[in-house]
């Protein structure tokens, strides 16, 4: 059931709000530890030690490099329809073009699935995280500066050159001795927990108001409805059907990530509306995912 993955999401997330609240947590601090820290580590550690037969779902990699390129002038058309300010559309594209793969996609997929659903949902998770490392950071810092600048950060970030390691550990057999890969493994273990708290903590302080609502509202539908519909469109024109179209359909139905609201708090890609879309976007998905789930299973 979708509840018994996210309700304990909630309540790490829920846990961060919290302390939030109560101790003088420096946001930015525990963003950039996450940004340049944990995700590096969780990426190496995800591509480095996967079992799942890349070559048997390279549909499914592929699809998840490409889906949110595509996605991006099909969103950024809607968004200018609704007269968006192109800061506004450009940040909205961040919970809008990728989702939440991995703390609530995994669990999801194996619950509805089983271990197969999980082998194939982490092949997406991994290739999707590749994505947020490059372009998504592009997406972010373009809210600020010029494409040029962005794409000089996109080649700063630690991510990018950890997926290059963790994808040359794995294909070439590259051994990683234990006093390296053991910090690693402790410190993506710990990732996920750390990204729904700073989930929490970034909401601390979020100001709602009828001109937040009007995008986060068209956000929402956009990530739990129109995205998986796009996703289970363009794996049918590749090719991708049975259990890796399903996972591709359920995996793009995940709300926002938190990736998006580090992204957008580390490059001031107007964080506070992001993390409001998160949110709700997230609430939203007990929804939308039972849903997913039933008319997936009845396939």
């Amino acid at each position: 059931m979708p509840l018994d993955a996210v309700l304990p999401a909630f309540s790490i997330a829920l846990v961060g709000y919290l302390a939030g609240k109560r101790l003088n947590l420096d946001k930015g601090t525990i963003s950039r530890m996450c940004l340049y820290i944990l995700t590096p580590a969780l990426t190496f550690n995800s591509l480095s030690t996967s079992t799942v037969d890349l070559s048997a779902a390279w549909r499914l990699s592929l699809i998840a490099l490409l889906l949110p390129l595509l996605l991006t002038p099909l969103f950024s058309a809607i968004f200018r329809l609704m007269k968006l300010d192109g800061a506004t559309s450009r940040a909205l594209l961040l919970p809008t073009i990728f989702s939440n793969a991995g703390n609530y996609g995994l669990p999801i997929c194996l619950f509805a699935f089983g271990q197969e659903g999980m082998d194939l949902a982490t092949v997406f998770f991994v290739m999707q995280g590749v994505v947020i490392a490059t372009y998504g950071v592009y997406v972010a810092a373009s809210s600020r500066m010029d494409s040029k600048a962005a794409l000089r950060l996109v080649l700063k970030m630690p991510t990018v050159y950890a997926a290059a390691a963790g994808l040359s550990v794995k294909f070439f057999g590259i051994p990683v001795p234990q006093v390296i890969m053991r910090p690693i493994t402790l410190l993506a273990n710990g990732a996920i927990g750390v990204f729904l708290f700073l989930l929490g903590l970034q909401l601390v302080g979020t100001a709602s108001s009828a001109s937040v609502w009007k995008p986060v509202s068209l956000t929402v539908v956009l990530r739990l409805l129109a995205a998986p519909v796009a996703a289970g469109a363009v794996g049918k024109v590749i090719g991708l059907s049975g259990m890796p179209w399903k996972i591709l359909v359920l995996q793009a139905a995940m709300p926002p990530p938190v990736n998006a609201t580090i992204l957008a708090q580390e490059f001031d890609a107007k964080p506070g509306l992001v993390s409001n879309a998160t949110l709700v976007g997230t609430l939203a998905s007990l929804i939308t995912l039972t849903f997913w789930v039933t008319a997936l299973n009845g396939l």
